[in-house]
């Protein structure tokens, strides 16, 4: 997608963020973009969803305990500034975890600590649009056709924490 649709696409998201995360039955809120037969779409195109959970997820509990007690993004962020990024700018990093589960794992992370994408600048946003741009089309290209994934994004269940750190992780 161009940039400007992707920018609507995370306007989107935002939107989405502020108005479900304050309804008392919602606990998290978790969109996500997937793509492809092979891991299990049965939409044949790309396409995105929005689950509301009226609990938080028990990945994003450990999650929130671990950014608790220490930030790990911003811990390995020198690491993976030198040895693991596909792509950076100064506000973004994509890069493939020390710790990676899959063969083609990539995590999008801000630089900075930010709750959600709702707590972007302009400069951030327009960064993190074109950060998901560039590893799409990067996979793609690595797998010479359209590469399948799952992309979930790791928000803060409250829009005001303060210790969550948000990112992308692509499966």
């Amino acid at each position: 997608m161009p940039i400007e649709k992707i920018e609507l696409l995370v306007h989107a998201w935002i939107d989405r963020y502020t108005e479900l995360s304050i309804k008392d039955d919602i606990k998290y809120v978790m969109p996500f973009e997937n793509r492809g037969e092979l891991c299990g779409v049965t939409l044949h195109h790309p396409h995105g969803q929005i689950y509301s959970y009226p609990f938080i997820p028990p990945v994003i509990q450990k999650e929130i305990k671990a950014f608790k007690e220490k930030n790990y993004l911003l811990h390995i962020m020198d690491s993976l500034e030198k040895k693991y990024f596909v792509y950076q700018d100064e506000h973004i990093i994509a890069a493939v975890p020390p710790f990676a589960r899959y063969a083609y794992e990539i995590w999008i992370i801000p630089k900075v600590r930010v709750a959600g994408p709702w707590e972007f600048n302009d400069d951030q946003l327009n960064s993190f649009s074109i950060c998901l741009q560039k590893v799409v089309r990067c996979f793609d290209k690595l797998l010479k056709k359209k590469c399948p994934y799952i992309m979930g994004l790791h928000a803060a269940p409250s829009l005001t924490d303060k210790s969550f750190h948000f990112h992308v992780e692509f499966y």
